[in-house]
């Protein structure tokens, strides 16, 4: 059975038993002549002293209890010591009661004041119950929500590189390299590119990755645009070495500096300039604004995802800012 169907099943039998029980309980106590019910809650769930102790009291050993990995595991002792904390936790209550009372222990008047303070401590515990079930419910949730995220922003990234416009740019500079002759660049060319893959493929296994690793990632996709824009571009990395071992989302840097070649013109007479560094606990990437003549079709996908990745993550969202002559994403450091 799943196991948050037997924690629903299991809340649904309490409520019926604590009903069925209420009813037979309250009419023994009404014919004996017991403490009235009305009467009984006043003093047991209202009273000033009694009330915040047998509310800690309960709270704090139902917290505990639901703490102890072994009596998760097992729900049969998870619900005996549930008992046991409202027997315990109902006696003190009671007992308290008692104390600013003329009632004796044992008498009737005291067992209608115990059968109403097992009533509120298994109330309370119930509560407590529901509350933990949710918030690990929340968790779990959040963790979906991620992995189903991370899914689809590690498939985006594949994609935009598995694209047939960079498929063709990169066939197209190492058609070049072997049509001059330049083996040794042509070499060096495919194995970088096969790097690239192996890293974007490699890096799904992961949530987040070291910086330092993505700073030598994004210097091998800087050594293949290289060959591309040759000296249409300047990249400026300086980050201390105190960051570099803080995680960010995989492939953060490369879609950023990506994302500046794709929206602006990268030659000698105009050259794209990137900068790179980290402030206030985030990195920073920033381009000049060369725009392109025929600017590119853009969907957004990168900075969505991206900002999708650390909202998850962290909570945090990138910063973007933009004015006539910068580009500039900021994002956290995890």
């Amino acid at each position: 059975m799943n196991k948050e169907l037997s924690r629903i099943i299991l809340v649904v039998v309490a409520i019926l038993l604590l009903r069925i029980g209420l009813v037979g309980i309250y009419e023994y106590f009404g014919a004996a002549g017991g403490v009235d019910m009305f009467d009984a809650i006043g003093i047991i769930a209202l009273d000033t002293l009694n009330l915040p102790i047998t509310l800690s009291l309960t709270l704090l050993t139902g917290y505990l209890i639901n703490k102890i990995e072994w009596l998760r595991a097992h729900t049969f002792f998870r619900v005996l010591s549930w008992v046991i904390v409202v027997l315990i936790c109902a006696l003190v209550s009671t007992f308290i009661a008692t104390s600013q009372s003329q009632f004796s222990v044992g008498s009737i008047e005291w067992y209608s004041l115990l059968f109403v303070a097992i009533l509120f401590c298994a109330i309370i515990l119930i509560a407590l119950h529901l509350w933990l079930w949710f918030r690990s419910s929340r968790r779990y949730l959040s963790k979906v929500i991620a992995k189903s995220e991370r899914t689809n922003y590690q498939y985006v990234q594949l994609k935009q590189q598995l694209n047939p416009h960079f498929l063709f740019n990169s066939l197209s500079i190492l058609d070049y390299l072997v049509q001059e002759q330049q083996t040794e660049r042509a070499s060096d060319y495919i194995k970088k590119l096969a790097n690239i893959y192996r890293y974007l493929l490699k890096q799904e296994e992961y949530d987040t990755i070291e910086l330092s690793k993505e700073v030598d990632f994004l210097g091998l996709y800087i050594d293949i645009m290289r060959e591309r824009f040759l000296d249409g571009f300047e990249v400026e990395i300086d980050l201390p070495s105190k960051v570099l071992s803080r995680k960010v989302v995989p492939c953060a840097l490369q879609v950023l500096v990506e994302n500046a070649f794709k929206h602006n013109t990268a030659t000698p007479d105009h050259k794209l300039k990137i900068k790179i560094w980290s402030e206030g606990g985030k990195v920073v990437v920033q381009n000049n604004i060369n725009h392109k003549q025929t600017p590119s079709l853009s969907n957004g996908f990168g900075l969505k995802n991206l900002r999708v990745q650390y909202s998850v993550l962290s909570g945090e969202s990138i910063d973007v800012e933009q004015d006539k002559e910068f580009f500039t994403v900021k994002f956290p450091l995890l």
